[in-house]
């Protein structure tokens, strides 16, 4: 059994860190799936038994790379998985200091791409790109034929329970939520507006923000008339208190969050970011906001009309199952699939 190595340089939980846990603990998988992660990380905690830890380090990591050199030759690997920029340079230098193993990127974000050199280098094979305007970005300096698009996956099975009710017709009070890293690349700053506005006119709607973040602590103590819950881990169960879920973020790579509120059955409007039409079609499996006011307007509008709120929850759900984990992961297998044919 070859042994694939996913090399992550996260501290934090985020959907790119899902995705990662998603992989490497696939059932029956034609593949051995090991983790080298920053020694306290939090993929490092759910995974112990997989993981080789290094202890994270600013700027060019010397260090890192020679172990990874080192754990590379005592583990016997075959492939390398690159999950964020930090991990392309260990790799990258490890490459220098004579490790010769093929590699693929996972590009989970939508930033602009700053050192394109890195993702020419010779060793790497593919790049995933997680929606069609991830790929975009690479199109211009990168052969087509290295750019395979694979979206993001959601157990969906943890999201078909008894615990997640139905929309309920005659309901009196209201519950607006968001799941999302408290960070200014969020834009939190707009659900608190949106909020704001909503409860300065009606006291039957009540704002609740999952999440951590540099920014909760002031962002708490500003806005008391928001419920800020903090990193919570059964994300399943957490959707069954919203009877709206408004994501306001501007810039994302996919939006994974968005397919999990759809698998809850929780009617969604989210900010015109520039993959949500990839995910959302307006007004049939959700609704994209244009401005604040707009994404006042919806809703209210959503939370008093009862048909429209079982149509789009109804078509989301249906739309949702193409995302299915093991979907995800068929797709990924099949990349190094091609990789190892390529290379025999």
């Amino acid at each position: 059994m070859k042994t694939i190595l996913h090399i992550s340089s996260a501290t934090t939980w985020r959907g790119a860190e899902q995705q990662i846990d998603y992989i490497i603990n696939q059932q029956n998988s034609v593949y051995n799936q090991v983790l080298f992660a920053p020694v306290n990380s939090e993929l490092s905690k759910k995974n112990k038994d997989k993981t080789i830890t290094f202890k994270k380090r600013f700027g060019v990591d010397f260090l890192a790379a020679i172990q990874l050199k080192k754990l590379c030759n005592q583990n016997k690997i075959d492939l390398i998985h690159l999950h964020d920029s930090h991990a392309i340079n260990t790799f990258i230098f490890a490459s220098f200091f004579g490790l010769n193993i093929p590699g693929i990127i996972h590009r989970h974000v939508n930033f602009p791409i700053k050192n394109k050199w890195k993702y020419r280098f010779k060793k790497i094979q593919k790049i995933i790109c997680v929606s069609k305007e991830v790929k975009k970005n690479f199109i211009p300096f990168i052969d087509a034929e290295k750019l395979e698009i694979v979206y993001p996956g959601i157990d969906i099975k943890k999201f078909e329970n008894d615990k997640i009710p139905k929309i309920e017709k005659n309901k009196k009070e209201f519950t607006v939520g968001i799941v999302s890293a408290i960070e200014h690349e969020k834009n939190i700053e707009e659900f608190i507006e949106i909020a704001n506005i909503i409860s300065s006119k009606r006291n039957d709607i009540s704002f609740v923000i999952i999440g951590d973040g540099s920014l909760k602590t002031i962002y708490e103590k500003k806005h008391s008339n928001i419920k800020f819950l903090g990193f919570q881990q059964n994300i399943p169960q957490q959707f069954s208190m919203f009877d709206v879920f408004l994501f306001t973020s501007k810039n994302e790579g996919f939006g994974q969050v968005l397919i999990e509120s759809m698998a809850a059955k929780v009617p969604i409007i989210t900010n015109n970011f520039a993959a949500a039409n990839e995910i959302i079609e307006h007004e049939k499996t959700g609704y994209i906001y244009k401005d604040v006011d707009n994404a006042v307007d919806l809703i209210q509008q959503i939370l008093t009309t009862y048909e429209s709120r079982i149509m789009t929850t109804t078509n989301a759900f249906n739309f949702v199952q193409q995302f299915d984990i093991t979907l995800m992961n068929k797709k990924i297998v099949n990349i190094y699939n091609s990789i190892f044919t390529n290379h025999q």
